[in-house]
């Protein structure tokens, strides 16, 4: 595997466990980032999509990081997100992620008002010049309305603080300009884990993904695989994961993804509203899903 880029591998976006009432658990937080850890994971995503930061206060976001930096900081990267659509909430959330012990922050595009690129990459550099971090862009096209420019995504390689991009662009013909434009640059992240393979092909070093909650080790060996050369093997055994990504995504994330971590016996609870937890059919889909696979994590 490439070690070049220093937040290559696979980082998994990790829930947010909240009690009855929605309000956050830092117990479970912190026994789960630790159990990733002690399964080899390269790092953790606090408050991406999956951590539910659209929908929880800026105290409790910073409660969310406090615990995953105490949890893992010192055996993985711990990489928060900061989901905010405008540079002011942004950095004041960044800024108190930072003074909380983060290093690295996972950034997403500017959205709502529709930006052009070259308002983008302004954000950037403002957003660069307030808060001491590395910054992981964050392109998700089908939830933001904003794209990235392949030409965009190299101009912001250029950026000193930029070491890294969570792509989670489908048009693979756009994933595979950005890479060639700048993936000696930075680390080009997967956040499709449906095509990662074909991601680690094009040049990404590794994945920011959700179902590796479930299943780290054996995320960890289709990475190494691909990375190594071995893209057949890799997309073999990516295709026995199929039936477990196909169900964590049947409806809208991370509700999947915490109805699954109860079937291992981890309480995250529900989602937050807007969000809706999993329907009692994904639930039984889960549990015919999700034995065999987590049968081979410890083969």
């Amino acid at each position: 595997m490439s070690m070049k880029h220093k937040y290559a591998g696979i980082l998994t976006a990790v829930p947010t466990p909240l009690d009855r009432e929605g309000r956050f658990q830092p117990e479970p937080l912190y026994q789960h980032i630790q159990r990733l850890a002690s399964a080899g994971a390269d790092g953790v995503v606090p408050l991406g999509g999956t951590g539910e930061y659209t929908s929880l206060s800026a105290s409790e976001r910073l409660r969310v990081v406090e615990t995953s930096i105490e949890a893992g900081g010192d055996k993985l990267h711990v990489v928060p997100g900061i989901l905010s659509p405008g540079i002011g909430d942004a950095v004041d959330n960044a800024k108190a992620f930072v003074a909380a012990g983060a290093k690295a922050l996972m950034v997403v595009t500017p959205y709502y008002f529709r930006p052009t690129q070259d308002g983008i990459v302004d954000y950037y550099k403002k957003f660069a010049d307030e808060v001491d971090a590395d910054i992981i862009l964050y392109e998700i096209p089908y939830r933001t309305g904003v794209s990235l420019h392949y030409e965009t995504v190299a101009r912001l390689a250029e950026l000193t603080r930029v070491v890294g991009i969570k792509a989670c662009n489908p048009d693979l013909a756009q994933q595979m300009r950005a890479a060639e434009l700048a993936a000696t640059r930075i680390a080009i992240l997967s956040g499709e884990e449906d095509v990662l393979p074909l991601h680690v092909a094009m040049g990404a070093v590794g994945g920011i993904i959700s179902s590796s909650n479930l299943i780290p080790r054996q995320w960890a060996k289709v990475l190494s695989l691909a990375s190594s050369g071995h893209l057949q093997d890799a997309v073999a055994l990516h295709a026995t994961l199929r039936p477990l990504i196909d169900a964590i995504f049947a409806e809208p994330n991370p509700a999947p993804i915490k109805a699954a971590l109860a079937l291992q016996g981890f309480d995250f609870g529900d989602v937050l509203l807007p969000m809706l937890p999993a329907s009692e059919a994904l639930r039984q889909r889960l549990a015919t899903v999700i034995p065999p696979i987590l049968a081979r994590e410890t083969e």
